[in-house]
Parts: structure tokens; sequence; C-alpha cells
């Protein structure tokens, strides 16, 4: 099978899952909203956003173990692996405790910047620190060592539980905490799943192998850091906007928002299945001395087609995709839907090209990116008169990170973009 159909079926099987896991993540939101009503949506919205941002430790350490993971599987390095996972479980375990407590000490301050009364909530969401960071250590190595079957269950399994956990708490009336919580556990039985799939992992390893990996500090410090920007960067970006309409617009509309945000980033989840088949193909190629250029070409187009047609859908009946996933309550800001929707198809293309630069070890694009998030923050501080003109400071800024960062791409690729277009690039 050559690469294109490896990359369009793995991206079926991981598109199969996370649509599965996708379609219980919405109805987890679409049933909590129904269920705590605009202002308890609201808070839960802005507190779990504030924890993506918190958690970009967890992205680091995901990407981490995929790109060594998937180094050593184009080597067929699999007591490398084992160690890999060994040594970044420990390792997870103390940052995961740190993290907590840090959370636990701020409870009361963040609670207020969201105008939060009570504080258990937020104490309870930086308790998914110690098993959210743990799966992603585990998560890495299957997405890595291409495992996207096993990848895409637990991402199903989890959801799963979250929806079914959480109605159940705030049925029994835990309201908001309950909702909380059930991401937590939800979280914490995926993690003991994914070593069902890890053990048959390590039945790979013959008796005489003796190649191992070798933890260098300085060489895992030099990928992480970067990787730790790039995530820090992506979940502010992805979530600063519902962030900043809590903190400047009414609680009531902020909730309404939160609505339309998380339906508009039906687009990213819908197509990020193409980056995870994306990432360890592309580590693959890399580690055996392989062009990679048509993959990423191929990976852009058809990320970009299905981003279009989900925002035709958007453009074409806003208030109805609202009404079917929150109900008729939640319809109020519904005509933003197309606006946010090409500010997330931005966020895609940018989401994806950052992967591609990870995986092949060149971090210039950060700059662009940087300069990007900048450019929202000040001009949000000036002008945040609506929240029209805010998706219009995050849209534009999005365009001009892509624009800046395929354009840097092209530059650095022209000799093999100009025999692609000759028919002679192979």
């Amino acid at each position: 099978m050559n690469d294109t159909k490896r990359l369009f079926s793995n991206t079926v099987i991981i598109f199969v899952g996370s649509t599965t896991a996708s379609v219980f993540s919405y109805l987890f939101n679409m049933l909590m909203g129904r269920m705590l009503g605009p202002a308890q949506y609201g808070e839960m919205a802005a507190i779990l956003s504030l924890l993506t941002i918190v958690a970009v430790g967890g992205g680091v350490i995901m990407t981490t173990t995929m790109f060594y993971s998937g180094e050593m599987y184009g080597l067929k390095n699999f007591a490398g692996i084992k160690k890999l996972a060994q040594i970044f479980s420990k390792f997870v375990f103390m940052m995961s405790i740190l993290f907590f407590l840090i959370g636990t000490i701020l409870a009361r301050p963040i609670a207020n910047f969201f105008s939060i009364e009570h504080v258990v909530p937020v104490i309870i969401a930086f308790t998914s620190f110690i098993f959210g960071f743990a799966i992603l250590v585990n998560k890495g190595i299957l997405q890595g060592t291409q495992r996207f079957v096993a990848f895409s269950l637990i991402g199903i399994l989890e959801m799963v539980l979250r929806v079914s956990l959480a109605v159940i708490f705030v049925k029994i009336g835990l309201a908001l905490s309950g909702a909380i919580a059930a991401a937590v556990i939800a979280t914490a039985l995926a993690y003991l799943a994914t070593y069902w799939p890890l053990s048959k992992l390590w039945h790979n390893i013959k008796a005489e192998d003796t190649t191992d990996f070798h933890f260098d500090r300085r060489e895992v410090t030099a990928y992480t850091t970067p990787v730790l920007i790039t995530t820090l960067l992506l979940a502010i970006i992805l979530n600063l906007d519902v962030i900043l309409v809590k903190h400047y617009f009414p609680t009531d509309q902020a909730g309404l928002y939160a609505a339309v945000s998380t339906v508009g980033k039906i687009i990213l989840y819908l197509t990020a299945p193409i980056i995870s088949v994306m990432f360890p193909m592309i580590l693959e190629k890399k580690s055996r001395g392989q062009k990679h250029f048509k993959m990423l070409l191929f990976s852009l187009g058809l990320t970009v087609i299905g981003a279009v047609l989900i925002l035709a859908v958007y453009s074409a009946v806003p208030d109805t995709v609202i009404k079917i996933l929150y109900g008729s309550s939640f319809t109020k800001l519904s005509y933003l839907l197309p606006q946010l929707g090409i500010f997330i198809l931005f966020y895609t293309l940018i989401n994806l090209l950052a992967n591609y630069y990870l995986a092949v070890k060149n971090f210039v694009f950060l700059v662009f990116m940087l300069t990007g998030l900048i450019l929202i923050l000040t001009w949000t501080a000036i002008d945040h008169t609506s929240i029209t003109r805010m998706i219009k400071v995050f849209t534009i800024s999005d365009a001009l990170i892509f624009a800046a960062m395929i354009g840097y791409y092209l530059y650095d690729k022209r000799r093999q973009l100009a025999q692609y277009l000759k028919g002679k690039y192979e």
C-alpha cells in the first residue's frame, strides 16, 4: 500500500473513532448546556478552556512520546519504546502532583476571575492532571506506533464514560461540580484501559533485543522546549476567545457564545484525524530518510476540503445547527457561527502546519505564531466593543499566521515545488 493510500485509510480509522468520540463529546456539551443552563454552562466552558491552556505540559508529553516512539517504531526498536514509556510515566506523575497543588492554591483567584461563586468545581478540575497527563504518555505511544484502532477506541471509551457519568452526577444534584468530576473520572478509567493495547505492543520485544531508549536530557529538552511553546500557543489561540468573552461580557451572553464556539470547533475535531495520522507517518519516513513533500500537500488538501464542507453547513443553516445541538435557548448568537467557523478553519490549518514542523524539527514557525498572538491580545484589549468584532480579530490574526507559515514552507521547498509542478518529483 503506497503512502497516500496508507494516509487515507488510517485517516478513515481515526476519523471514524474521533467522529464517534466527538459525537459523545458534543453530547456531553449539549446535555450539560441543557441541564446546567447558560450561566453554569458558561462557567463550565470557561473552567475547561482554562484547563486546556494550563495543561499544555500534557500536550508536550504526548507530542514528545509520539515523536520518539514514532522514530523508534520506524527502526523496529520495541524495547526502546517500552523504556520510553517507563521513564515518561514516572516523570508525569511528579509533574501532575505539582500542577494539582498549584491549581488548588490558585483556585479562589481563578474562581473570582470568572465570577464563579464556589471554588469546589475549580479544585475538582485540577485533579484531572493526575490521570490526564499519564494517559497522554500512553496515547502518544499508541499514535507514534500507528496503533490507530486502539487509539480510537480509547478516545471513544473516555467520551462515553464522560457523558454517562455527567448525566448521573448532575441528575443527583451535583450540578457543575458533578459535570467536571465526570470528565476527571472518565479520563482515569480510560487511562487504565490503555494498558491492554500496550501489553500487546510489548509482545514484539524479542529476548535477544538489546537496543534501548537512551534518555539524553539535553536532546529531549532541546525538542520539548519548542513543543511546549507550540502547544501553549495553540491552546491559547484556540481557547482565548471563550476566556475573553467570559471576561468582557455578561455571564449569560458568555454562555451563549461558549455554545456557538464549541459548535464551531467541530471543524477542528472532524479534521484532526488527518493530523493524527500525518505526524507518525512523516516521522516514519523521516527516520528512514524518505521524502514527505507530497504527504503534507495531500494532508493540507484533505483538511481544506473537509473544513469547507462543514463551513458550508454553518453558513446555510446556523440556527438549525445550534438548535439541534443545544436547543432553542442557545440560538440568540447563532448568526456568529459562519464567522467563527472561518476562524476555526484557519486555526486548523495552523495546527496542521505546526505539527508538520514539529515532526521535521523546524521551529522557525514559532515566530509567526507568537507575533500573531501578540496581535490578538493587543487588538482585543483596544477593541472589545462587541463579540462580532472580537471574532474578526481572531480570524484576521489566524489568517496572517497561516499565510506566514505556508509562505515560509513554500519558500523553503521552492525547488521541490518546481519539480512537482513539472511532474518530476517522486
